[in-house]
């Protein structure tokens, strides 16, 4: 992709306890400023795409996932890019189904769990790869479930294609994400599946070579994008990044 002189940009992205920043950079030039980069993508929105995080960008986080909702008065921005720039895509750790029914905008397509899934024509498509994993997603799921009982203030997340546990409203923070990551160890160890840390989560997926940096590029692919913005913000988020700066 570095042969299509494409420029990359970001928003930024969080580790925990620690935050980067990025800008928009033309490959081998300085960072733009954000109002360099609304001239740039102005110039030529047409070979431009704009792909956004959903939790920590579109939405603001919150103790229950479950209780996630896009913030008001960004669907009518969202609308009028997707008529003008090549692509607005919203690329999530959340399914398909969660996007189309909290982040369903016309024109803004909708890939979720990392890009493996996209809402097309009403449903969800899935990639064939990521299918087969199923049978080990269920064992996982039924496995951390029984774990977690009686374990106050950690939450498990089922995405379908991935299985996430949370800890961010246990009292003891620290001991509480230890106690995950030992266990998803073990559980990952057993069934094979990938483990995806993030902001006080713990995540099995399949393991498959594909993610977020993926996602960004098959859509430069797909649309022979020249220009890329992409936000986000978790440990998630860094494949994008790179991918939107090659």
């Amino acid at each position: 992709m570095s042969g299509r002189g494409r420029a990359g940009a970001a928003g930024s992205t969080g580790r925990r306890g620690s935050r980067h920043h990025r800008l928009a950079a033309a490959r081998g030039a300085d960072p733009l400023t954000p109002d360099q980069l609304a001239v740039r993508v102005a110039e030529d929105p047409a070979t431009t795409g704009l792909i956004l995080d959903f939790d920590g960008v579109l939405a603001p986080i919150v103790s229950d996932p479950s209780d996630s909702t896009m913030t008001r008065g960004l669907r009518d921005p969202l609308r009028a890019l997707a008529r003008r720039l090549a692509v607005v895509a919203i690329v999530s750790g959340r399914p398909a189904a969660f996007l189309r029914d909290r982040a369903a905008v016309a024109g803004v397509r909708l890939l979720g769990v990392y890009g493996t899934e996209e809402w097309r024509d009403g449903r969800p498509v899935v990639r064939p790869e990521a299918e087969q994993w199923q049978p080990a997603l269920d064992v996982a799921r039924d496995r951390l479930a029984a774990a977690l009982s009686g374990h106050r203030g950690l939450l498990l997340e089922d995405k379908g294609l991935a299985v996430a546990v949370h800890w961010r409203n246990a009292e003891n923070r620290e001991g509480a994400g230890a106690f995950v990551e030992q266990v998803c160890a073990g559980i990952a160890h057993d069934t094979r599946l990938a483990q995806e840390p993030g902001k006080f989560v713990m995540e099995l997926r399949p393991p498959l070579d594909w993610d977020k940096g993926v996602s960004v590029r098959a859509l430069v692919e797909e649309l022979n994008l020249r220009f890329v913005v992409y936000a986000g913000d978790d440990r998630g988020d860094l494949p994008a990044f790179s991918a939107a700066h090659e």
